[in-house]
């Protein structure tokens, strides 16, 4: 009965003995796991700590960059700005414009033409603001038309060494029919001849002027719109140049 009950004892302390150590075993592993498992999350955490500094970095150093582009290209920019300005302002003091603009174009023309710049400049010389001029001569004349064609057209000045003679287009009446007299409100074409055949062409819708040198005289004609079918033309003669 002693020996019986000794062994019933031993085993079951044994069986409480194995199970503690079982217990104890598994609590160990699933200790071991947790530990390695949170271990792992502090090496990711701080792997992704680090690429995030990284990225900051860099996201930094980008944005350093393109705030000093962003300066360069606004002090450029003013740059270009007051570059402008320094350009307009030359540009309008130095190119000529209205009443020297188109003396300029003239003095290219006649240098373009052959005509020896010294003599230009000795011409523009010798210009004054009081001139020597004759009196004002005053005559009208026809212009031809599509319709009035034949008979002699045009008046002299100077005793005959200049004619002046005209073409225009045809009126019309309330029927849209053509007459014969010339419209005024049309382009016209008017040309001075001097004696040796040197000529100037006059175009556009009157009044229209235009000069003509011819030896040591300048003749200047200005013609405006007459009574129906005529031309009025008023011509002054100034010593040249």
């Amino acid at each position: 009965m002693t020996l019986g009950r000794y062994d019933y004892e031993r085993r079951y302390r044994r069986r409480v003995l194995s199970g503690v150590g079982k217990f104890g075993l598994m609590a160990a592993v699933v200790l071991g796991v947790g530990l390695f498992a949170y271990q792992m999350g502090i090496e990711q955490l701080k792997g992704r700590d680090i690429t995030l500094r990284e990225e900051i970095a860099a996201l930094s150093r980008q944005k350093a960059e393109f705030e000093l582009l962003a300066t360069q290209m606004q002090h450029a920019a003013r740059t270009a700005e007051s570059r402008s300005a320094e350009l307009e302002v030359r540009l309008q003091r130095e190119v000529p414009t209205g009443e020297l603009a188109r003396l300029s174009q003239l003095l290219a023309e006649r240098l373009k033409g052959g005509l020896d710049a010294n003599r230009l400049a000795f011409i523009i010389s010798q210009a004054q603001a009081q001139r020597n001029c004759q009196p004002a001569d005053s005559k009208r004349f026809t212009l031809t038309t599509p319709l009035l064609k034949g008979g002699a057209r045009g008046t002299t000045f100077s005793n005959g060494a200049i004619t002046v003679t005209g073409e225009g287009q045809s009126a019309h009446n309330a029927q849209g029919n053509p007459e014969s007299w010339f419209d005024p409100g049309q382009p016209v074409t008017i040309k001075i001849t001097g004696i040796g055949g040197k000529s100037t062409v006059a175009t556009g819708v009157l009044p229209l002027h235009q000069s003509l040198v011819i030896d040591n005289n300048e003749y200047r004609f200005t013609f405006a719109p007459g009574q129906r079918s005529f031309v009025d033309v008023t011509a002054d003669r100034c010593a040249y140049p």
